[in-house]
C-alpha cells in the first residue's frame, strides 16, 4: 500500500514538474503515459471510494464516544496541554448547519453593519459594489465547515451523522479539539478575535489560533493515520467541493485562507523553534498585526511595534462614517495589487508600519469617500507607496490625492468633488 502511494506521489509531481514550463520532448512523452496511468488509478479510487460509500453508516452514538474520547487524548498528548473540563459537544445536522453560521454572524453584527462593511471594502476596491457579505461568508464556510469550535459557548459543533470511517474526519475533529485545548488553558474570550475596528489584529489573532490547530492536525495525521483509509483520503481532499471559494471575491477569499495557510507557516516556525513551548510563549503574547504573522522569524526576533495611527471625525453633516478600520500588510498588499502586480504590492507591504481608514457615504447609497493614513519604516518606502497608490487610483478611475510627510502618506479619494472640500482638514501626514 505505502508503495502504491509513493508512485502515485511521484507520478503527481512529474505532472507538476510539466506545468512548471519543461519543453523536452521526451519529458513530454513520458509525461503522457504518466498521466494516462494517474486516470486509471484515479478511476479505480473512485470505484473503492463508491464502495465504500455504499458500506458507510454513521456510528452509533457510543462508537462515536469513544472515537472522541480516543482523539481528545491524542491531541491533548501532541499538543502538550490538558483538558482541564470535558469537551462539551453540540450534534447537529448537516442540513441545520447554515442556521447556526448565520446566528453565530448576527451575534456579532448587525445588518446595518454589515451592509456598511461591505460598501467600505467596495470603496477600498477589495469587493464589487453591491456584494452581500453575509451570502458570501456563510457560503464559504457552509461549504468549508466539517466542525466548528464556538468558545462563546464553549462548545465543539459536530454533525450527527459523523462515520469516523476516514482518516480526515478524525484529523479535522483533532484541529477542533486543538481549540477546546486553547480555550480551557488560554481563554480565547480574552483574544481579540471581534475587534471591529482593527481587522489586521483579528487576522493576526486569528493566524495564531487556526495556525496552531492546523500544525497540530498535521502531527495528528502523522502519527495516527491509518494506511489502509489513505486512498479515501485523498480522494476526499481532490474531490471537495470548492465551488464557492473559488467563486468568491479574491479579498474574500484570501482573508478566510490566510489564518489556514499563513498562520500555519507561522505556528510551523514556531514549533520548530522550540516546540510547544513556544507556541504556549505566543498565545500569552499573541501577535498584533499581520506584519508578525507573514515574518515569523522576525517575529522570534523582534516583534513588529506598528504606529498607532488615529483619524479626526469628519466634521460634515452630509457625510456619514461606514468605515473606521485597519488594513495592516496584509489588507494594503491586497489594495496595491490594483496598481502593481502581486510580488510587487506584496514587497512594497512590508513596509508598512501602521495604518488607520475611514470610509464615508455622502446621503444614503450615495457616493463613497477613503481617508486613509499610513507609516511606513523609512521615507524611501512612503514614497513608493505614494507613487503606487496614484497608480492604483488611476487605474480605478477615481480621483484622489496623496500627500505623503516624511515617513506618512494620506490618501483621499472619491467621485463626489464636495469631499475634497472639507476632508483636507480632517487628515493631514
Amino acid at each position: 500500500m505505502k508503495k502504491f502511494f509513493l508512485k502515485l506521489a511521484f507520478l503527481i509531481l512529474f505532472c507538476a514538474l510539466g506545468f512548471l514550463g519543461w519543453r523536452n520532448f521526451e519529458l513530454h512523452r513520458k509525461l503522457g503515459d504518466l498521466r494516462a496511468e494517474i486516470a486509471q488509478l484515479e478511476q479505480e479510487r473512485r470505484g473503492l471510494e463508491q464502495k465504500a460509500a455504499a458500506a458507510q453508516q454513521p456510528a452509533k452514538p457510543e462508537e462515536q464516544a469513544g472515537e472522541r474520547q480516543r482523539i481528545e487524548q491524542e491531541t491533548s498528548a501532541l499538543r502538550g496541554l490538558p483538558f482541564k473540563t470535558p469537551v462539551q459537544y453540540k450534534m447537529i445536522d448537516r442540513a441545520d448547519l447554515r442556521r447556526v453560521l448565520v446566528e453565530k454572524i448576527k451575534e456579532q453584527y448587525t445588518e446595518q453593519e454589515l451592509r456598511d462593511y461591505g460598501r467600505t471594502l467596495a470603496t477600498l476596491g477589495l469587493v464589487p459594489e453591491g456584494v452581500n457579505l453575509l451570502d458570501i461568508i456563510v457560503s464559504l464556510y457552509g461549504e468549508q465547515v466539517a466542525a466548528f469550535y464556538d468558545p462563546d459557548q464553549r462548545a465543539l459543533y459536530t454533525f450527527k451523522d459523523l462515520a469516523f470511517s476516514s482518516n480526515v474526519d478524525k484529523m479535522l475533529l483533532s484541529h477542533e479539539l486543538t481549540h477546546a485545548l486553547q480555550d480551557q488553558n488560554f481563554d480565547l474570550q480574552k483574544f481579540p478575535l471581534k475587534a471591529k475596528g482593527n481587522d489586521d489584529l483579528a487576522l493576526a489573532t486569528s493566524a495564531l489560533i487556526e495556525g496552531d490547530a492546523t500544525v497540530l492536525m498535521t502531527r495528528w495525521y502523522v502519527e495516527n493515520v491509518d494506511p489502509s483509509k489513505m486512498l479515501g483520503d485523498i480522494g476526499a481532499i481532490f474531490t471537495q467541493n470548492t465551488a464557492k471559494l473559488r467563486e468568491a471575491p479574491a479579498y474574500m477569499r484570501e482573508m478566510l485562507l490566510f489564518p489556514y495557510q499563513q498562520g500555519q507557516q507561522f505556528a510551523s516556525t514556531l514549533f520548530a523553534s522550540g516546540g510547544t513551548e513556544a507556541l504556549d510563549a505566543a498565545f500569552r503574547n499573541p501577535p498584533t498585526c499581520t506584519k508578525d504573522i507573514l515574518h515569523p522569524d522576525q517575529f522570534l526576533r523582534h516583534r513588529a511595534t506598528p504606529e498607532l495611527l488615529e483619524l479626526p471625525p469628519a466634521k460634515s453633516s452630509d457625510w456619514r462614517l461606514i468605515g473606521n478600520n485597519v488594513l495592516g500588510e496584509f489588507g494594503t498588499g491586497f489594495v496595491l495589487r490594483e496598481g502593481l502586480d502581486t510580488f510587487e504590492a506584496q514587497t512594497l507591504a512590508q513596509g508598512w508600519n501602521g495604518d488607520r481608514y475611514h470610509v464615508y457615504e455622502h446621503g444614503t447609497n450615495g457616493p463613497t469617500a477613503l481617508v486613509w493614513i499610513s507609516a511606513w519604516n523609512d521615507e524611501q518606502r512612503a514614497t513608493e507607496f505614494e507613487e503606487a497608490y496614484r497608480k492604483v487610483a488611476e487605474k480605478r478611475g477615481i480621483p484622489a490625492k496623496v500627500d505623503r510627510r516624511v515617513d506618512h502618506v494620506v490618501v483621499r479619494q472619491s467621485t463626489d468633488p464636495s469631499f475634497f472640500e472639507w476632508s483636507g482638514a480632517n487628515a493631514s501626514p
